[in-house]
């Protein structure tokens, strides 16, 4: 029992664990229906990444301070969205939280970019960092879709989008398949907003893998040669001095 106990603890100890953990499941869970229950336990996952974002991220200090002060207003905001849906609150809860994902995820790239070592941290950072990519960019494209009505083709026509949380869980797909660059075509960009915005995050993913993922490279193996040169440089001593 002592040895489970000591290994959640170092796993709540560590960073990105916990948001890691989070992400996924928000992701599993997206609101495929608009049942009140089922919507209101994907949002206790939505607070509970937001909460992650502050206390499970290695951020700056002021970047702390930005990030909590954006954290409140969105965790609200989410649960008024849910109890009263309507366009203020669903305008105010997509901007906000798009901000606050937008600002997380330049704190994680800032940390793990700059990491001397590539450790398991540094990868889960990075992993967090695409997963909030892409919700950022889903709340996005639901931002778009109702300042700018039909700048997506979506499956059905929604009567007001914000009254249908399950068309969420379609511009996520969409944000996961721009990032990654499978597109199957069922959803597009029809208007130019939602188009400009759709380029941009498939940019940003081509260039995630390529840039990202080949630094740490580079740095693990920068360290990994370094550390089998200091070994090969060490003296050999005579075999009469080991002996004595």
């Amino acid at each position: 029992m002592e040895h489970i106990k000591s290994k959640f603890r170092t796993f709540i100890a560590g960073y990105y664990h916990l948001l890691l953990l989070w992400l996924v499941a928000l992701f599993i869970f997206r609101p495929f229906t608009h049942q009140v229950f089922y919507v209101g336990g994907w949002k206790l996952c939505l607070s509970l990444v937001i909460l992650s974002s502050i206390f499970n991220i290695h951020h700056t200090p002021t970047v702390k301070t930005i990030a909590s002060c954006l954290a409140v207003p969105a965790v609200i905001l989410s649960w008024l969205d849910l109890a009263y849906p309507g366009p203020l609150f669903f305008i105010s809860n997509a901007f906000v939280t798009a901000l606050f994902l937008f600002i997380c995820t330049m704190s994680i790239l800032y940390d793990v970019v700059l990491r001397a070592k590539v450790t398991l941290e540094t990868l889960r950072g990075v992993i967090c960092a695409y997963f909030m990519i892409a919700f950022a960019f889903a709340y996005s494209y639901y931002l778009v879709e109702y300042i700018f009505p039909n700048s997506f083709h979506l499956a059905g026509s929604p009567a007001s989008i914000y009254d249908y949380a399950h068309y969420f869980s379609q511009f996520l797909y969409f944000s996961f398949g721009t990032l990654l660059a499978i597109g199957y075509g069922d959803i597009t960009a029809l208007k130019s907003v939602g188009q400009t915005l759709a380029i941009l995050e498939g940019i940003i993913g081509q260039f995630y893998i390529a840039i990202l993922v080949a630094r740490i490279v580079s740095v693990y193996s920068f360290y990994a040669h370094k550390e089998r040169a200091e070994i090969t440089s060490e003296p050999v001593q005579p075999r009469h001095q080991r002996q004595s």
